[in-house]
């Protein structure tokens, strides 16, 4: 297999569930070292880490909760002191919560800020100063969602915390592209998950339905993005927002109900 990113490390946030998963075990897969970061789920942060050293690979879990800025900051200092630098920040922890705009609650609204837009910020300021340091730029991937590109009735708070990450790619990438760091996002679209069947058993049958592709999306089809971004190929591409999700914003209509 080729492997364009052997030597360099990795840091995969939210990589405990499956979306994060498939994240870490892609980048590994093509040669990085990873820390796969969790939040109190270490049987399942635990589990991905064995999957990659089956294979070869390098990986460590962390617990920490990324929506207080010194956490980020140690992340990152165990991925320097494990592996020696950190080349690809894949920001991809957050949090959903579902409510009604005139139902929504300040504890609601700052949870998700609190983890979605800082948790991300910060997260990607420790590394870009690690970046920097090291001298040889590095790549920078938020895990953003069509929430915030659409608007989707019940998801106001959620959806403008994504929203805020694509522009936060954008922003960023401004700033840290004279030190060679491109920063982007990943506009996520349905993913067929455990979160998703468990609300909808019907979950895939709906969205393959609504999707012009014919299918709902996979946690693979998002890690293959992000190895897209991540790779050598993608160089000179900054301030994007790579939409994955089928078709699905082309006309965004919404799946029938169980």
């Amino acid at each position: 297999m080729n492997r364009p990113l052997e030597g360099k490390t990795a840091i995969v946030t939210g990589a405990s569930r499956e979306i994060g998963a498939a994240m870490a075990e892609m980048l590994a897969a093509h040669g990085c070292a990873i820390v796969a970061a969790h939040f109190g789920e270490a049987s399942r942060a635990e589990a991905v880490v064995e999957r990659i050293r089956a294979t070869g690979g390098r990986a460590l879990a962390y617990d920490a909760d990324l929506s207080g800025v010194a956490a980020s900051q140690a992340l990152i200092a165990c991925a320097v002191e494990s592996f020696g630098r950190v080349d690809i920040l894949a920001a991809n922890a957050g949090l959903t919560i579902s409510a009604p705009f005139l139902a929504t609650t300040e504890e609601q609204w700052d949870t998700l800020f609190d983890l979605n837009v800082k948790g991300s910020f910060f997260a990607a300021q420790a590394a870009a100063r690690q970046m920097i340091a090291q001298g040889d730029g590095g790549r920078i991937i938020f895990s953003s969602s069509v929430t915030g590109v659409q608007a989707i009735p019940g998801l106001s708070a959620y959806g403008i915390t994504k929203a805020a990450l694509r522009h936060m790619a954008k922003t960023l990438a401004c700033e840290l592209g004279p030190y060679g760091i491109t920063v982007n996002a990943l506009g996520i679209g349905a993913i067929l998950n455990e979160r998703n069947r468990t609300g909808d058993p019907e979950y895939e049958t709906h969205w393959n339905s609504v999707t012009p592709t014919g299918r709902v999306g996979l946690p693979a089809d998002v890690a293959h993005a992000l190895l897209f971004l991540a790779s050598p190929g993608a160089a000179h591409i900054t301030g994007q927002t790579l939409i994955i999700d089928g078709g699905w914003t082309l006309s965004s209509p919404l799946p029938p109900t169980s």
